[in-house]
């Protein structure tokens, strides 16, 4: 008996080493595609964490989201977190559907290619991140309203319990630093953690939500932006697991695993500046300014400001 179980641990030692092996930095996994992860860009990865850049104006190494699972990453825990990652084999998901990967940055992915590549400095990469529509532009300090669709399946999740329930959060980099981690911004004191815990029941769905923006500087700098639907609200995770990580859109070691039913989507988001637009009226024409002065007539030149 004794001999058997040596033999089982040799094995199962060999078996740890080879995938040891397949999971170190900057080698493809050759492994399935197993879980759903976001692709903005971290200089905590798989590849010697090597430094990504959050926006072009800031240095390489800025990007600090969490992004790699817990299920591959050497070494320490990430300073910020593991990112949300979802495991489950029959998911339910943000817009049409999902692109499984090894990891965010192992192959193999269902897309071709890992959602970010951090020896290259590239992010952005996932296929299938359809389920956010955002408006052309979000002021500062203004509610804007965000359309986010997908499908909650009803469908026995791993555990053997349909799902009952989703529930939507969002995160946006308003201060434009590499992570979602900041509060109380702007004069309005927005929260990067902008959108929490709004719930949707089973079946398809689309809702507006709205949020709060914050632009310290402009209101067309581009902005990252994280939407998850998990099938666990984030108040209870944070009750079962208590950590700051969930708060800036990552999991805490404590956690050790993916949360399962649901999918995370990362936007880089950009909006489109205003232009001014001019209209010059022909000889005769009425302008009409204010309230109540009319019969101007002649030239009048009249502007305004539109989004591209």
């Amino acid at each position: 008996m004794r001999s058997m179980n040596r033999g089982r641990v040799a094995v199962l030692l060999l078996v740890v080493g080879l995938v040891g092996l397949l999971v170190l930095p900057g080698v493809a996994s050759g492994q399935e595609p197993w879980l759903d992860a976001g692709d903005a860009p971290t200089s905590w990865n798989n590849h010697g964490n090597a430094p990504m850049t959050a926006y072009p104006w800031l240095d390489p190494g800025s990007a600090r989201f969490p992004v790699v699972s817990p299920a591959h990453h050497p070494g320490p825990p990430p300073p910020g977190g593991y990112g949300i990652c979802h495991a489950a084999p029959i998911c339910s998901h943000l817009g049409d559907g999902k692109s499984w990967e090894y990891d965010a940055d192992l192959l193999d992915d269902d897309d071709g290619v890992t959602n970010i590549d951090p020896r290259n400095d590239i992010a952005d990469r996932d296929g299938m991140d359809d389920g956010v529509e955002f408006p052309r532009a979000m002021p500062s300090c203004r509610v804007s309203y965000i359309t986010v669709s997908g499908e909650v399946l009803t469908e026995l999740n791993p555990s053997g319990v349909p799902a009952e329930q989703g529930f939507i959060n969002a995160w946006f980099d308003w201060n434009r630093d590499g992570d979602w981690a900041d509060t109380n911004l702007c004069a309005c004191s927005a929260d990067e953690w902008a959108v929490r815990d709004v719930q949707v029941k089973p079946g398809p769905f689309s809702l507006e939500i709205p949020v709060m923006a914050c632009n310290p500087v402009s209101d067309t700098d581009p902005v990252w932006v994280r939407v998850t639907l998990s099938e666990e609200s984030m108040a209870f995770l944070m009750a079962q697991y208590p950590a700051e990580e969930w708060m800036a859109g990552g999991m805490p070691p404590v956690h050790g695993w993916c949360i399962g039913e649901g999918e995370t989507e990362d936007y880089y988001l950009e909006f489109e500046p205003e232009v001014e637009e001019e209209f010059v009226p022909e000889w005769g024409s009425v302008a009409l300014l204010g309230s109540g002065l009319a019969g101007l007539a002649g030239y009048a030149t009249l502007r305004w400001r539109t989004r591209e």
